[in-house]
């Protein structure tokens, strides 16, 4: 025998010894590689064990509780993400057997309409009828009781064979009463107002010649220069000019033109001046705020005494209100109405009619021109019920009124317009 080994292990055996540890360790990461890898759709029935990022583990499989029904209607789990089946629902609800068919024999005998239906019993719906109609005769009659009773108003006039009936009265359309309270008289004042300011702030007509083209601009611009306000301004152009033609014709310059020049452009300040009053009407004096308040209170007070006429409480016409009455009254003032003593309940003063617009210097559609259209009828509303009063009776019903048109024409005459 030969002497032993100095380390007392055969070196084969080592060997084999280390070759089966590195074999077992490649089983292991075999394994390993096996467990992290998501098994197919085939063997889901089977649990699973996957590994989290978190490093924790998860035993996953049919009866997990994390799975959940996503929208492609298929079991997930929310930690692994393994689809574990689908849902299996019937919608079609079809037995599989044909419905219709296309064979005409398979039709035959069947009515024309369709498949066949009970026929209703007319019997008995004639029954329930008679039976509703028993219900609803009770509002009928009461229906017509009232429309009976009713009279029955026409418009226009009455035909000559017609007889005349009581209970047909004349129709007529309600007015303002101004013998109310203090908040009728209010909404009086607040109307005349309204009628006020609409009929002097009114839509111009425009006329399509002379505002198109670069001639109606500069002819807009021209009435805006502040220059052809002044008499002096226009006078020192005017006489430039003629200074000119008399230099270029050789002629002298004569008094006689200088003279008409001079009256000329006084004119043409006085017309601009009143255009710029009628285009603003806020400047013109009727507008000035104790004006207004004072014309608005004769309006009142002058309706309020026609009110109490034998005109209005016993001859009075539909067509009267109090609207067409404030523009009546407001178109009197430039020659004024009085009574017969001569007292005066509307003041002639032209200077506040000034800015009211005439017929054909309103817009057709405008409210200006429909209240200009009624002020007719409302002045004569004003002339009607002063020829129904005596004269006794006039200076008694219109003595506010007098009184207020004496204070207009104080003001007016005195040149204190207020504010």
């Amino acid at each position: 025998m030969g002497p032993p080994s100095p380390i007392g292990v055969d070196t084969p055996s080592l060997d084999a010894l280390l070759w089966s540890e590195c074999e077992k360790a490649m089983e292991l990461g075999s394994c390993l590689e096996c467990e992290n890898v998501a098994p197919n759709n085939d063997c889901v029935a089977s649990p699973y064990v996957a590994y989290l990022p978190d490093g924790d583990i998860h035993v996953c499989g049919p009866k997990c509780p994390h799975l959940f029904l996503n929208d492609d209607r298929c079991y997930v789990c929310s930690l692994s993400g393994i689809v574990y089946g689908s849902l299996s629902l019937r919608e079609d609800y079809s037995t599989g057997r044909q419905a219709g068919s296309a064979d005409p024999d398979a039709h035959a005998g069947e009515p024309v309409g369709g498949t066949w239906k009970p026929r209703k019993d007319m019997r008995s719906l004639s029954n329930q009828a008679y039976e509703a109609a028993e219900g609803h005769d009770l509002e009928c009659e009461t229906a017509e009781r009232r429309r009976e009773t009713k009279p029955v108003l026409k418009r226009g006039a009455r035909c000559v064979d017609e007889p005349v009936t009581a209970d047909a009265k004349r129709q007529r359309t309600g007015r303002r009463n101004a013998n109310g309270n203090r908040q009728q008289l209010k909404a009086l004042a607040d109307d005349a107002e309204q009628t006020i300011i609409r009929l002097v702030n009114f839509d111009k007509k425009v006329d399509n010649k002379s505002t198109s083209g670069k001639a109606g601009k500069q002819q807009q611009q021209a009435t805006k220069d502040p220059r052809l306000l002044d008499p002096h301004a226009i006078f020192t152009a005017a006489m430039k000019k003629y200074v000119k033609e008399c230099l270029a014709n050789g002629t002298a310059p004569t008094l006689d033109a200088v003279h008409n020049i001079c009256i000329t452009a006084q004119n043409i300040a006085d017309q601009e001046r009143k255009k710029q009053q009628v285009a603003e009407g806020h400047s013109a004096i009727i507008m000035r705020v104790q004006m207004r308040q004072i014309v608005t209170a004769l309006a009142v007070a002058l309706w309020k005494s026609c009110c109490s006429t034998p005109y209005m409480a016993n001859h009075r016409r539909g067509a009267d209100s109090f609207r067409p009455f404030v523009c009546g009254l407001l178109y009197a003032l430039k020659r004024g109405v009085e009574l017969p003593d001569g007292t005066p309940v509307v003041p002639q003063c032209p200077a506040l009619a000034e800015a009211l617009p005439a017929l054909r210097a309103t817009a057709v559609n405008s409210m200006a021109k429909a209240l200009h259209a009624s002020s007719h009828r409302g002045l004569c509303t004003l002339h009607r019920c002063i020829s129904s009063c005596s004269k006794e009776q006039a200076e008694t019903l219109f003595e506010d009124s007098a009184r207020i048109a004496n204070q207009i024409h104080n003001a007016v005459s005195s040149g204190s317009y207020g504010f």
